[in-house]
């Protein structure tokens, strides 16, 4: 076996979240079908969770393996670690591998961001931002490469996560703050990055035209958003079936009648020129959801490009 390429996390930090967010418009504006991918699956183990994601597009072939161990944090370990590699299509050949949870940060955010560009409409948007760990803060990063955030309310528990999120928030230059109810009203991005599997709010205490980005769960069982909001909104996906697997925020919606199946709109939707009757523009809009729950293809849309712009980026 040849000798395989490693690219670290600041050759990850180089690439960066405006090259990321370009990577996932690309792939989907020349067509790829996100229902086309492998299925995501799960191993539990007796202290955590691993998830085993396999993807093929074009020349190359992806698989991520990530643990999600809750009780890391506690013993100073990441509760998310895992290894992507990438590999030759045509002859299977491992090619580069990195760090997994790396990816994972970068690829949420850059999707989120890719969606955020699709369905904002407000070029200085103030966003309410739940959580504080590092993918809250990747959100940010994100944001700020579509738009120009005029504030950031942070709505987290834990005050140490939560006071280093402020600081570095504002070391970017960007005006970042502890949240409270008026700052949640008047959001018009909302991003939930959390733990939480229950509501974090009810319809009313929301913008009725904000843009709600929840990437935190990825159970059944789990959810972040509440069926009054759901029902409420023009509700966005990665993949129905996926959806329907995993995002636990739209399955119990549906489960309780405030959205139908057939309401959910492909995200793919938004980077194609293909009329469709689901979407609803302009002012009248309203209330827009994003539910992700990430999947292999969108790992290696962005490593392959950065592999491919390898010879550019720190490898070592």
């Amino acid at each position: 076996m040849t000798q395989i390429d490693w690219i670290s996390d600041s050759a990850l930090s180089d690439y960066g979240h405006a090259a990321a967010i370009d990577a996932i418009s690309r792939t989907l504006e020349s067509g790829f079908d996100p229902s086309s991918d492998k299925v995501r699956s799960f191993v539990e183990f007796s202290q955590g969770q691993g998830l085993v994601m396999p993807s093929e597009i074009g020349d190359y072939v992806g698989l991520k393996f990530v643990t999600v161990a809750p009780g890391n944090p506690s013993n100073n370990l990441e509760r998310i670690q895992g290894i992507f590699t990438l590999f030759d299509s045509r002859s299977l050949t491992p090619l580069a591998q990195c760090n997994g949870a790396a990816l994972t940060l970068l690829r949420t955010a850059a999707v989120s961001g890719a969606i955020i560009s699709r369905l904002t409409e407000a070029t200085e948007p103030k966003v309410a931002l739940f959580g504080s760990g590092p993918q809250a803060l990747a959100h940010i990063l994100s944001i700020e490469v579509i738009a120009n955030p005029k504030s950031v309310a942070v709505f987290a528990r834990n005050s140490a996560t939560s006071d280093t999120l402020l600081q570095t928030v504002r070391e970017t230059g960007v005006s970042c703050h502890l949240g409270d109810r008026e700052d949640l009203l008047e959001a018009d991005i909302i991003i939930t990055a959390t733990t939480a599997r229950d509501p974090l709010f009810t319809l009313y205490e929301i913008n009725p035209n904000a843009l709600i980005v929840a990437v935190g769960s990825h159970e059944a069982s789990a959810r972040e958003i509440g069926s009054d909001v759901v029902g409420a909104a023009q509700v966005f996906v990665e993949d129905v079936s996926t959806c329907l697997r995993e995002a636990g925020d739209v399955i119990m919606a549906i489960q309780d009648g405030s959205i139908t199946e057939a309401e959910l709109v492909p995200m793919s939707t938004l980077f194609r020129n293909e009329p469709t009757s689901k979407l609803r523009h302009g002012p009248e809009a309203g209330l827009k959801l994003y539910k992700s729950t990430g999947m292999p293809w969108q790992d290696l849309a962005i490593f392959s490009d950065i592999y491919e712009k390898r010879g550019f980026l720190a490898t070592g």
